[in-house]
Parts: structure tokens; C-alpha cells; sequence
């Protein structure tokens, strides 16, 4: 379970960048064209749904709840920082975004097709990792989808410096493995896998999991 000091240093992180950072990342100009092609087969396997709901956890300031939104899909976008949720609900005043964590998302049992967790574990320790899962069994229901996203490797880093401004931040690196491990102990069936090798702008490769709730789960 994420101690209350992470989730704290986390959400204070996120509220002091929240202007910078919606002024850097405007739209999903930064994603590779391969991270692309994860977010929309993932909007097209939920479009085989009718009317799909989808949770974009750890939305930052909207741009991909704004992506999935204009692919189709009924989007509502939380994240842990009220400061992120403010400018997500003033760009994109259409949508719903609310304040929420990852262990705690403001969704009942079985309310969404889809789950988005576009590099939002990266600062979750592998201990916290089993309590995600579960609670992402929890929201999906059977049948649903969800695509997680981060920085491949292990061990951990500090960042002091984000966005122009000083933080107190861990960055964690997670094992594609590891992660795969995690959801399907909880009982998720691995749909796809990609790991890619790292851009120039980047410092290690990045993986993504296409992790799917069974229609009928096991004892």
C-alpha cells in the first residue's frame, strides 16, 4: 500500500508543475508513433462495446482523456493532484475529471469497459503494485481492458527537478514481467506487450500492457 508521505510528496509534486506541465505536454504530440498505435487498438477493442466507459487513472492535465473522448469512448479522468484536476477541467471543460488515486478510484464495482494507467505507476513502489491490480479488477468489468504504461527496468530514482520547477518526487522503474505477474496473480489475462527501446529523450525503454478482465473469472 502507498505510505501517505509517497502519496503527499506525490500530490504536492503534481499540483506545484500542474501549470508547466499542461503547457509542455498539450497533446500527444510526445507519444512514439508505436505508443501510439497501443492507445488506439485499445480504443478499438472498447468501441466493439457499445457506449464503452473509461477511466483515465492518473490523467494529469487531460490530454489523453481528451484523445480517448474525441476516438468515442466515455472518458472521465482522475488523478491524485486537485492542482492537475483544476487545469484538466479549465482545458477541457467538456469532460469530467475528478481527484482520485490508483488504490481508490471514484467508480463503483464493475463501472468501466476501460482502464488507462498511461505512466502512472512510475511512482508506485512494486510492493503497492498487488493493490492497483486489485483495484482495477474491481472497477472493470468482465470483459474490460485496461493499458498501463511506464518506464521499463528496476530500481528507482530521485527527482529534485520537473517542469522548471523543485520537487520532491521517487520515480520508480518497473519490470514488464513484474507487472504482468502482479495482474494476472489477480487474475487479468495479458492481451499484448510491447517494450520499446528508449528515444533520445528518454533514459530507458518504455513497456506497455494490454491486461484484459476474463468475462468469466475463476474461483
Amino acid at each position: 500500500m502507498a505510505t501517505l508521505e509517497n502519496l503527499a510528496n506525490v500530490r504536492s509534486a503534481y499540483d506545484t508543475v500542474a501549470e508547466a506541465y499542461a503547457t509542455a505536454l498539450p497533446d500527444t504530440s510526445f507519444e512514439a508513433p508505436l505508443d501510439m498505435a497501443m492507445i488506439d487498438d485499445f480504443c478499438a477493442r472498447l468501441l466493439a462495446v457499445p457506449g464503452p466507459k473509461v477511466i483515465d487513472a492518473g490523467c494529469g492535465a487531460g490530454r489523453l482523456s481528451a484523445y480517448l473522448s474525441n476516438a468515442g469512448l466515455d472518458v472521465i479522468g482522475v488523478d491524485l493532484s486537485p492542482g492537475m484536476v483544476r487545469v484538466a477541467r479549465r482545458s477541457h471543460p467538456a469532460l469530467v475529471f475528478e481527484v482520485g488515486q490508483l488504490t481508490d478510484l471514484p467508480a463503483a464495482d464493475a463501472a468501466a469497459d476501460g482502464i488507462l494507467a498511461w505512466y502512472s505507476i512510475i511512482h508506485s513502489a512494486p510492493a503497492e503494485l498487488p493493490a492497483i491490480a486489485r483495484e482495477f479488477w474491481r472497477v472493470l468489468r468482465p470483459g474490460g481492458l485496461a493499458l498501463i504504461a511506464f518506464q521499463a527496468g528496476s530500481g528507482h530514482r530521485a527527482l529534485e527537478r520537473a517542469y522548471g520547477h523543485d520537487v520532491e518526487l521517487r520515480a520508480e522503474l518497473h519490470s514488464p514481467d513484474d507487472i504482468v505477474l502482479r495482474f494476472t496473480e489477480q487474475g487479468f489475462v495479458l492481451e499484448a506487450q510491447l517494450v520499446r527501446a528508449a528515444r533520445s529523450t528518454e533514459k530507458h525503454p518504455q513497456a506497455m500492457l494490454l491486461v484484459r478482465k476474463p468475462m468469466v473469472s475463476g474461483p
